[in-house]
C-alpha cells in the first residue's frame, strides 16, 4: 500500500541546480493527488553586514522580494492543471530550519529538494541545506543530486 502524500514541499533557491528537482516534485504530486508547496528562503543578512551596512542589506532584500515572489509564482503556475500549487517566500538566517518550520506549519508529508553537490571546503564553508534537511527533518526528504559536472 503506497504512503499517501497529501502535501509536498518543494524547496528551491531558484537556481538551475535546485530546479532539477522540480519534475520529481511534480511527478510525486501528480501520483498522489497531493498539493505542491513551492518555497524559497531569503536569507536575512545578520551574518553578512556590520551594524552600519545592515540597514542597506535589509533594504536591498526588501526590494528584491517582489522579483523572487514573481519567479516562485511563475514556477507554481507551471504545475499541471491536476496539481494544486502554492508559493511561499520565507525569510530567515537559518534556511533549513525555515523550510522545516514551514513544512510543519503546512503539515507537509515530504520535502523534495536538490543538492548543489558541493564538497570539501565549499561545503564546509557554505554548509549544505539539503544535508541539514535530511539530518533534522521529522518527515521524509527526497534529495536529488545535481546533474551538473563537478
Amino acid at each position: 500500500m503506497p504512503i499517501p502524500y497529501r502535501r509536498i514541499l518543494f524547496a528551491t533557491d531558484l537556481s538551475e541546480t535546485s530546479l532539477q528537482a522540480w519534475p520529481h516534485a511534480v511527478a510525486l504530486a501528480e501520483k498522489f493527488g497531493a498539493e505542491l508547496l513551492v518555497a524559497t528562503v531569503i536569507e536575512e543578512p545578520y551574518a553578512f553586514a556590520d551594524s552600519g551596512n545592515y540597514s542597506l542589506l535589509l533594504k536591498s532584500l526588501q526590494e528584491i522580494r517582489p522579483s523572487i515572489e514573481g519567479r516562485l509564482l511563475e514556477l507554481a503556475k507551471k504545475a499541471p492543471p491536476a496539481v494544486r500549487a502554492r508559493a511561499a517566500v520565507l525569510e530567515s538566517h537559518q534556511v533549513a530550519r525555515a523550510l522545516l518550520d514551514h513544512a510543519a506549519k503546512e503539515k507537509c508529508d515530504v520535502i523534495v529538494a536538490a543538492t548543489h553537490g558541493r564538497g570539501g571546503v565549499q561545503r564546509l564553508l557554505l554548509g549544505s541545506v539539503a544535508e541539514k534537511l535530511v539530518r533534522i527533518a521529522t518527515i521524509p526528504v527526497f534529495v536529488l543530486p545535481s546533474t551538473e559536472p563537478r
